[in-house]
């Protein structure tokens, strides 16, 4: 998709932190997963830290460094291209839509064979709502599955119209009690649930995803038990774990490392998997089905 201004036509673009290829973890069978830069959510528990920011950021993992000065002590896009161990990581490359769909598009045969596709990941896709929808259109088109990984902090609009290209949801319900979720992620789930709502009205295939953070969220699994069992379309409750093993990159990105100290067992994924499975949902633990 393009447009047009003082006669030069301009391509629409997107910035993408980074794609991950045969990827087992986001949707039905080998996919493709492109994490868009950007998040209008500031979970505690982030564990894509480098997908939060809607800028480019250039992180450094000093364990990789073998101070050969190659860089001479400065972080630019330049010095990442030459930095022979990798210690210097660039997290934010913009795509125009051809680009994208032509390298995705390198995957197809894969996904014809193991039923998967691409998914539309970050940070939050929908947080570049023009480009994400004329992606997941073009890749529609081109016969590749579409799967939005989303946290459903997005108008309305932005669901009416990326629907028609998107084979299933990956919805991520972090909390049912607002004051919970402003707690967790800085921001009210009013919208969040009511975009939920949206999915289910419209027969909307959607996998849930909730993330069991103990201390944080684990009191909330009978709230959303309750809020989901009489909701169409929805596939799956995914319960998943916690893990803080993305500490190494908040402290590569010079960020604020908020990733709780607690510690979330496969016995708490499963006790949450079977409070839900009470509301008739078809709920698995993430943990070990991964």
């Amino acid at each position: 998709m393009s447009a047009r201004g003082g006669g030069t036509e301009i391509k629409m673009k997107g910035l993408i932190s980074g794609i991950k290829r045969m990827e087992i973890h986001d949707g039905d069978g080998l996919r493709t997963t492109v994490f868009f830069k950007g998040c209008p959510l500031r979970c505690v528990w982030c564990h894509n830290p480098e997908s939060i920011s809607f800028k480019k950021q250039i992180a450094f993992f000093k364990e990789k460094c073998v101070l050969c000065n190659t860089c001479k002590g400065k972080r630019t896009e330049e010095t990442v291209k030459s930095c022979p161990t990798s210690a210097l990581i660039l997290y934010g490359e913009e795509y125009d839509v051809d680009s994208l769909v032509k390298e995705v598009t390198e995957d197809k045969r894969f996904f014809e064979n193991s039923g998967g596709g691409v998914t539309l990941s970050g940070g939050e896709c929908l947080a570049q709502p023009e480009f994400a929808t004329a992606a997941a259109k073009r890749f529609h088109e081109n016969g590749i599955s579409v799967y939005i990984d989303t946290c459903g902090f997005a108008s309305r609009e932005v669901f009416q119209k990326i629907i028609p290209y998107t084979d299933k949801f990956l919805y991520d319900i972090k909390a049912v009690d607002s004051e919970v979720h402003k707690k967790c992620t800085g921001r009210d789930n009013s919208l969040i649930l009511s975009n939920l709502n949206f999915l289910s009205e419209n027969g909307c295939k959607t996998e849930i995803r909730y993330p069991l953070v103990m201390g944080y969220n684990d009191k909330e699994c009978d709230k959303i038990g309750a809020f989901l069992k009489d909701m169409n379309g929805i596939t799956k409750v995914k319960v998943l774990q916690y893990h803080n093993f993305a500490a190494s990159r908040y402290d590569a990105l010079g960020m604020e490392n908020t990733l709780p100290k607690t510690v979330t067992t496969v016995k708490d994924v499963q006790n949450a998997v079977e409070v839900l499975k009470g509301y008739g949902l078809n709920a698995v633990n993430g943990a070990v089905e991964d």
